[in-house]
């Protein structure tokens, strides 16, 4: 942590000295690290689709409101929401946060982080929240769970993709992309890490964007780990130095509502990545529930805020 302090203090000078020393707006001082722009000041973007997918024996969806209308289809269209600051233009484009929400991959919808990407937006950067293919009774069988994460990570990483190949309508610098995950999201957000950049695509997957990278410069995830009793990671993923650094937040000893546990399941991701000569931060989080708030008002924030910092280098912007 101490690392991240010092680098987000250096990125600060740097900012100040680029913008002229003591004379420039605090609204510049406090970009990336705070609230500095208006809700109505942002552009937004609704319901733009990024991908179309076969529904799988038509029982998938892609959200909890649009769950009514999709189930018995043939066909499932993947949409995500597009937050763009002010500081976003054609001349200056911004860094991306993709968010991507939790709900055992099952339920939820791109709704449930709209306030985070929305706060996040407001801070500078260029965000996202999206929707993925949810599947009912994913549990029910490791061929069924491995089936789920898969192609919701096909869903995430065809979402990057768009994201880059419309970087200059969203205006995004496509070289500094995190994306940040809650539960069965920052699990996806794991899977993204390791696999985004992968010339070989992850089995399963395939691109909507052909010759467009899904590589990203960082992954955040909170309530989820690379062990999984019903998902054998070891088997599908290809952990190397070129992967995305990832900051990791879980419950210790224990997560209640998975039951996995720090030593079993924590450590021994931390483990794969950092053995590949890619990085790997972990954040215990005692006593806490399943996951934790990563919104800008939230107590890990600071945390989130100096990991983004030096991860997406952004005292050059």
């Amino acid at each position: 942590m101490r690392s991240y302090l010092s680098a987000l203090a250096l990125s600060s000078l740097s900012l100040l000295a680029a913008c002229g020393g003591g004379g420039q707006s605090s609204q510049a001082v406090d970009l990336f690290q705070t609230t500095v722009y208006g809700a109505a000041e942002l552009r937004v973007y609704s319901d733009v689709t990024y991908s179309r997918r076969p529904n799988w024996n038509g029982v998938q969806y892609t959200s909890d409101s649009r769950k009514s209308q999709e189930l018995g289809t043939d066909q499932l269209t993947l949409k995500m929401d597009v937050w763009v600051p002010p500081n976003a233009t054609s001349a200056t484009p911004m860094p991306l946060v993709v968010f991507v929400h939790g709900g055992g991959y099952v339920q939820g919808g791109k709704e449930e982080r709209a306030d985070d990407a929305s706060g996040y937006a407001r801070a500078g950067f260029v965000t996202a929240s999206i929707n993925y293919r949810l599947t009912p009774d994913n549990t029910d069988s490791a061929d069924l769970r491995t089936m789920a994460i898969i192609q919701a990570s096909d869903d995430l990483m065809n979402a990057v993709r768009h994201l880059k190949a419309n970087a200059s309508v969203y205006h995004v610098d496509t070289s500094r992309i995190a994306i940040v995950g809650t539960s069965a999201g920052g699990g996806l957000s794991l899977v993204g890490a390791i696999e985004g950049g992968d010339a070989v695509p992850l089995a399963g997957t395939s691109s909507d964007y052909p010759g467009v990278s899904a590589d990203v410069a960082a992954s955040v995830s909170t309530g989820a780990t690379l062990i999984d009793p019903m998902f054998d990671s070891d088997a599908l993923l290809n952990y190397d130095r070129a992967d995305a650094p990832v900051l990791l937040f879980h419950a210790t000893p224990q997560d209640q509502t998975t039951g996995a546990t720090w030593d079993g399941n924590v450590v021994p991701t931390q483990s794969r990545i950092n053995a590949s000569g890619n990085s790997c931060t972990t954040v215990p989080t005692p006593d806490a529930p399943h996951t934790v708030p990563l919104g800008i008002d939230s107590k890990w924030w600071p945390t989130v805020r100096d990991f983004l910092w030096a991860r997406l280098n952004l005292s050059v912007i």
